[in-house]
């Protein structure tokens, strides 16, 4: 009853301009004349748009076509290489947003390489993959883009790498402008001074929007540096990670993504080409960080801030969960000490598990010595050490190492266990510092065991995963500079919850991407959905990372940015796309009923 209550009394998202229904904006309306005078204009960087695995199969959109076998073979063999997908406009690393997840009209295959099954026994459909795209390289491309698809009244998003977890980087019958090959070389900058501003602001890297990770990470530690960032190298730094907020493991040290930007070069959506900062266009630098990915304009350079490196303190501790007893031992040793930890400069992943599975964490920090590290996790070692059948219980080390080698293994773990081919539901919370005290430990230690329990027991066809990163900017937001407090001219519009908060708490449910039934979609959709409502009840005002989000945030305003974020949002938004032609599911100014959105499933909030 409370939470319906709290849905009843929330603030909702206010159109600001009238939807493009799944009858206008499709790219069909536009003539094959205005279509080739447009590509002369942008120097034939207009193409179709064909979803990644498309070569492979015998029929597309209902037509007979010729297997293309040499390419089919590579797509094969490289469709699990998170950076290969991210390079091909029609890869989505989530295969569930390329289709139409309301009708089952998708283009995927199984996990299993090689699949030539599916393919041979099935139709390639387009699902949500755009129908056209721009394969942007530079402002001009972007302005042109934007204006086009403006006078035309077309489904415009926005794509970067294909990473988006709610599906804002694609949509049915839509035009694409796609930023991932805006990459200029890196650019190291020491006391960097943005523009219009008269004081240096330490040293930064600049970079072009489609730079992703993984080229980030090597340049910044050939210089000697550390990023914040997280651990996929495929995700574009400059998409929407960064508008979103972006979390890391240095976050607790160093701050979120948008806390690190120093200044961001952006086409808005009436073409305007500007520079934003802590000096001009504060309230466009503001919007860019933490308003949301694809909807105040389209970013094409960056100045991030980087860190000298420092030793780190990593600890790297297993726990199998032989019984529900030691999870809930495990649960509540990592409450108990979130706090404290959080204080101490750790930051990084807890993963729980069920009974049969090993629990983990994967934890560092700057800020100890190896003794005092290791003193800060007994609590945890003892219960590693204790006692068990065939030794020990589980393994337990801390030792002093390179950031950039931790962070690689921790990318190498995850994507041995993440597949492009897969598809994905989310759901997730962020968790204040108050439910780590008191009897609010044994709640929340209760909430999450229940989480995996309740997860074991559903019969439905998906895997689950029950996530807790230790990623909150708990130690920066306590000295954080007076320029980028609420009201300050570096001020960002993510949720006052992540400033509040020790961690983000993330449910996943992975499941085949070749499902053609809207129904089996939606159940799991919805249960990933429910699973997260006792969580949502125990944190009143904790918020969600938005994103890692359920795109069913059942209170998205009050989750993703607060009352007071989303109203100095909403205005901005109105004085910069009137007509919203830059708008996401749930975003800014977004209105439900547009037409790009009729291919997410039917979830009931």
């Amino acid at each position: 009853m409370a939470l319906a209550l709290l849905a009843l009394s929330a603030v909702t998202i206010t159109p600001i301009a009238a939807a493009l229904d799944s009858s206008s904006g499709s790219v069909l309306s536009v003539s094959q004349s205005d279509w080739e005078a447009f590509n002369a204009s942008v120097s034939g960087r207009l193409h179709n748009g064909v979803p990644l695995l498309a070569p492979c199969y015998k029929a597309f959109n209902g037509r007979e076509k010729t297997e293309d076998t040499q390419r089919c073979t590579s797509l094969q063999e490289n469709r699990h290489d998170h950076v290969f997908v991210s390079d091909q406009f029609g890869g989505y690393q989530q295969s569930n947003w390329a289709g139409c997840q309301a009708t089952g009209d998708n283009c995927a295959m199984k996990i299993t390489v090689p699949d030539l099954d599916t393919p041979a026994t099935r139709h390639c459909l387009q699902g949500s993959v755009p129908r056209r795209y721009v394969d942007a390289r530079g402002v001009e491309d972007v302005q042109k883009t934007l204006r086009f698809a403006r006078d035309n009244g077309l489904r415009l998003v926005v794509k970067n790498t294909g990473h988006d977890y709610l599906g804002r980087s694609s949509a049915p019958d839509s035009f694409a402008l796609w930023t991932h090959n805006i990459q200029p070389p890196i650019a190291l900058t020491e006391d960097f001074i943005p523009d219009e501003c008269s004081q240096p602001v330490g040293d930064v890297i600049t970079f072009g929007a489609g730079q992703q990770f993984g080229g980030v990470y090597e340049f910044a530690n050939a210089h000697g540096y550390r990023v914040v960032g997280g651990t996929s190298p495929s995700v574009g730094i400059a998409g929407g990670w960064l508008a979103g907020g972006g979390h890391s493991m240095l976050s607790n040290e160093l701050g979120l993504g948008v806390d690190n930007v120093q200044q961001i070069k952006v086409v808005l959506p009436d073409g305007r080409y500007i520079t934003a900062n802590r000096c001009q266009n504060q309230d466009i630098f503001f919007a860019l960080r933490g308003g949301g990915g694809g909807t105040f304009g389209v970013v094409t350079e960056m100045s991030y801030s980087v860190h000298p490196k420092k030793p780190m303190q990593f600890a790297r501790i297993s726990i199998p969960g032989i019984n529900e007893d030691v999870i809930s031992e495990f649960f509540s040793a990592v409450i108990a000490n979130a706090d404290k930890w959080a204080s101490e400069g750790w930051g990084g992943y807890i993963l729980p598990a069920g009974v049969g599975e090993a629990s983990t964490i994967s934890l560092g920090t700057t800020m100890l010595d190896i003794s005092e590290a290791r003193a800060s996790m007994q609590p945890l070692i003892d219960l590693a050490n204790r006692p068990a059948d065939s030794g020990t219980l589980g393994n337990a080390s801390v030792n002093t190492a390179d950031y950039h080698n931790i962070l690689q293994a921790i990318i190498a773990r995850e994507e041995s266990l993440i597949f492009p081919s897969s598809a994905w539901a989310f759901s997730s919370r962020l968790i204040p510092k108050g439910s780590f005290h008191g009897d609010n430990q044994q709640r929340l230690s209760s909430a999450l065991h229940n989480i995996i329990k309740t997860a074991q027991a559903q019969d439905v066809p998906a895997s689950s995963t029950l996530l807790i990163y230790a990623v909150a900017p708990s130690l920066y937001s306590r000295t954080m500079p007076e320029t980028d407090l609420p009201g300050g001219p570096g001020a960002s519009s993510v949720s006052p919850a992540w400033r509040h908060g020790l961690w983000h708490v993330i449910f996943t449910r992975q499941f085949d991407g070749t499902t053609t039934d809207p129904s089996t979609v939606q159940e799991i959709w919805q249960t990933t959905h429910e699973i997260m409502n006792p969580l949502r009840e125990l944190t009143p005002g904790g918020g969600a990372y938005q994103n890692e989000a359920d795109p069913f945030e059942p209170d998205p305003v009050d989750s993703f940015w607060g009352e007071e974020n989303y109203a100095r949002l909403l205005q901005i938004k109105r004085e910069v796309d009137p007509t919203n032609l830059l708008t996401v599911h749930n975003g800014i100014g977004s209105d439900e009923t547009d037409g790009r959105y009729s291919c997410y499933p039917d979830i009931k909030v």
